[in-house]
């Protein structure tokens, strides 16, 4: 049973905010819990009519999403619900993987990245945004870190398009270990990039315009 956090002990257990508040985007602070540091994502102090058209169906998107990972070490644990326009989740002392330099790097980190990403697919949970590479993070330990899942989806059953949209994320991390350590990539790994760009061509909607970075650079990598 996930416990409920009353909103008047919001503002008093607050340290700094994370992340200021926008007309749509929620504000993310940090609080101080008797020592034990978590996030909470407040959507109540936006505009009404975004609260409500773009809070209310988020926070109960993220929230459904986060109940299906308890338990999932190097992902945000939920740990209280606010109301219906925040909640309360895990805190990690951690940092942007692909700004650490290649040489403070752990060994295999992208396997336990992998791994991890296997655990988030084993319950059925799909990230979809790992391209954003500022959710892909290392922990104070060495330790993979998985955070935002506000675009998640989750698949009751497997299913051709939840094994893409699991391929959607691996793929994502590939190309990511091929910016942080380029030249790493297997000759397997080299060419599921290629074969899913050039799936990518026939996509009916494209998220984004092509980015020169996310393609591979053939003669490296060949």
């Amino acid at each position: 049973m996930i416990p409920k956090f009353p909103r008047a002990d919001i503002e008093p257990k607050t340290v700094r905010v994370l992340r200021p508040r926008t007309w749509i985007a929620p504000e993310v602070g940090l609080l101080d819990l008797g020592g034990r540091l978590a996030v909470v994502k407040d959507f109540a102090v936006i505009p009404l009519v975004t609260r409500l058209a773009v809070g209310l169906p988020l926070i109960r998107h993220e929230v459904s999403i986060l109940r299906r990972l308890l338990g999932v070490e190097g992902v945000p644990q939920l740990l209280a619900t606010v109301d219906r326009y925040a909640f309360v989740m895990s805190h990690f002392e951690a940092r942007s993987l692909y700004k650490v330099p290649a040489a403070e790097l752990p060994a295999g980190i992208f396997e336990g990245v992998t791994a991890l990403l296997a655990r988030i697919h084993g319950r059925g949970v799909v990230h979809l945004d790992l391209r954003q590479r500022k959710n892909v993070l290392l922990s104070s330990d060495g330790r993979p870190v998985i955070i935002d899942f506000a675009s998640a989806l989750h698949f009751s059953r497997p299913s051709a398009v939840f094994r893409f949209m699991c391929n959607v994320d691996r793929t994502a991390i590939l190309k990511l270990k091929n910016r942080v350590l380029p030249g790493s990539l297997s000759e397997a790994e080299t060419e599921q990039l290629r074969s899913f760009d050039r799936m990518r061509k026939f996509w009916v909607i494209q998220r984004r315009r092509p980015n020169k970075k996310d393609r591979l650079d053939a003669g490296k990598n060949a």
